[in-house]
């Protein structure tokens, strides 16, 4: 059993990273943008059925499916807030 075990790929968790590098609205505008196998996350996070999937709707999604992201969430919502509160004043 050691063997298979051995054998096995694990899986790398690299969008926490990606966030850190790109900021919160480079991280969406790549993941949005990325190729056609995330079609089935698309209808997993489609909450109002309406066949796509809404900007919120993906970053839900994402962040659901990054359980390292998660722990880091509250920090890119206080940025993407603080971003947002500096628009709205310029």
């Amino acid at each position: 059993m050691a063997a298979s075990n051995q054998n096995q790929s694990q899986f790398q968790d690299f969008l926490p990273v990606m966030a850190q590098k790109l900021g919160g609205d480079g991280l969406i505008e790549e993941l949005y943008f990325s190729d056609a196998d995330l079609m089935s996350m698309v209808r997993e996070g489609d909450f109002d059925g309406d066949g796509g999937l809404s900007q919120m709707e993906f970053c839900v999604l994402m962040f659901r499916l990054s359980p390292d992201l998660m722990e880091q969430s509250e920090f890119l919502l206080e940025e993407a807030l603080e971003q947002e509160f500096n628009n709205f004043r310029s």
